[in-house]
């Protein structure tokens, strides 16, 4: 048992791209290391493939080849865990801030893959109902102000020290990709589902603080409360109408 444990780890740091003599005590076929190769390839493929899929907007900033060199150093660092690859790469806009090239060249590049995974995230997020004002009709309106609603499973809240968002939209929504100035600074985004389609939405900072402390189980006028001290305008009614309307607050039956 042990001794297969041992090929089977090693069969995994070949596809990996480990060196194909590991296996030669168990190989007794001389011509193993092309035919390993053969499977390292096609591994490398579907990795990258299903990876293209889900990293739709860094695929297209940095075009095929950079996305394959970066997903060679992502697999050996980060290989699959299980064995569908359907949940797969997580971890990439990580490996991403800490992989020096990337940071030297394309320090943007990270915020956008985090992105990219908030969509893929909350697409495949628990399929639960989201508040609705009929949820709301037997709530006095006085008491409205005290009602902590939470988030919906699927809102990612996102804030960025350069303009990611900016960048991320256009190249997911637009036939010719804008330019977008990098010097403009911080940025905030949220991303959630709507009856079963992606929303995303680039938010002022009092608007990220509002939805923000209310993930955090605050109560609507303790969020708004902190919005205000970076936005004295900041309207609470407006907010949670527009907000409500979106569906990203949590439904009163989620668990």
């Amino acid at each position: 048992m042990a001794e297969q444990r041992e090929y089977y780890e090693k069969f995994a740091a070949v596809l990996r791209g480990g060196d194909a003599s590991e296996l030669g005590p168990w190989l007794a076929d001389a011509n193993h290391k092309e035919r390993l190769a053969i499977h390292q390839g096609n591994f490398r493929v579907t990795a990258s493939k299903a990876m293209q899929g889900i990293y739709k907007a860094v695929h297209r900033l940095v075009g095929d080849e950079y996305f394959e060199a970066l997903m060679a150093n992502f697999l050996a660092d980060q290989p699959p865990k299980t064995a569908t690859l359907t949940r797969y790469g997580e971890g990439f806009s990580d490996f991403l801030r800490a992989f020096a090239p990337v940071q030297e060249d394309l320090p943007w590049l990270a915020p956008v893959a985090s992105l990219d995974w908030a969509w893929f995230a909350a697409y495949g997020a628990k399929n639960t109902p989201a508040l609705t004002a009929k949820d709301l009709q037997g709530v006095a309106a006085e008491l409205l102000p005290a009602h902590a609603p939470g988030l919906h499973p699927s809102v990612h809240l996102m804030r960025f020290s350069v303009t990611a968002y900016s960048i991320w939209r256009t190249n997911i929504e637009d036939e010719d990709v804008q330019a977008v100035p990098l010097e403009t600074g911080q940025e905030w985004a949220v991303v959630w589902r709507e009856n079963m389609q992606i929303r995303h939405q680039g938010i002022m900072r009092a608007q990220y603080i509002f939805l923000d402390a209310i993930g955090d189980g605050q109560a609507l006028v303790e969020a708004w409360t902190a919005a205000r001290q970076h936005d004295a305008q900041f309207d609470l009614a407006f907010e949670f109408a527009h907000w409500l309307n979106a569906g990203v607050f949590k439904g009163e039956k989620n668990g």
